[in-house]
């Protein structure tokens, strides 16, 4: 199965779309600190923006696919209440929050100028997202793979096809 027919392929494929934009991320946030004049600062803080619009829409598309297509067919095989697929949906909603407080700290800098905590809570974001899409790349997938039939997976793949 190539990525267009795998599930687990296609996710992993998001994964890397992230970590893309996890790096710019992580970039604009180092930059915040020695961004001295108001011009840098809204680059800055419109570049920040584009990484929150991002989370929102695209990653948020990603979790509901993971939750939505693959959680619930794997969670037949390992259990969702506990185990893996648990911690996953509890970063995931960790993440969620992360995210509205990194927003609430751009606000807050657009007025106060104090970059500490945006930089604090970015690398939070940042930390905990690299994380968890290493936890799902190594270890959730990998027990997909074991267990999930071709079936299952193409299944599994229609129903991403229609999480927009």
């Amino acid at each position: 199965m190539d990525a267009s027919h795998d599930p687990l392929a296609a996710l992993r494929m998001e994964h890397e779309e992230i970590r893309n934009v996890l790096n710019k991320f992580e970039g604009y946030l180092k930059k915040t600190a020695s961004a001295e004049k108001g011009e840098d600062r809204n680059n800055l803080i419109n570049q920040l923006s584009e990484i929150t619009a991002f989370m929102d829409k695209d990653l948020e598309i990603h979790f509901k696919r993971e939750e939505e297509a693959l959680f619930p067919v794997l969670g037949n095989y390992i259990g969702i209440e506990t185990g893996p697929i648990n911690v996953m949906i509890i970063e995931h909603n960790h993440c969620r929050d992360l995210s509205a407080a990194f927003k609430v700290k751009i606000n807050n800098y657009l007025s106060d100028k104090d970059y500490k905590p945006l930089i604090g809570a970015g690398n939070s974001l940042s930390q905990l997202l690299s994380e968890h899409e290493d936890k799902e790349d190594n270890i959730l997938f990998n027990m997909a793979e074991m267990h999930l039939t071709q079936d299952e997976k193409r299944n599994i793949m229609e129903k991403i096809l229609t999480i927009k």
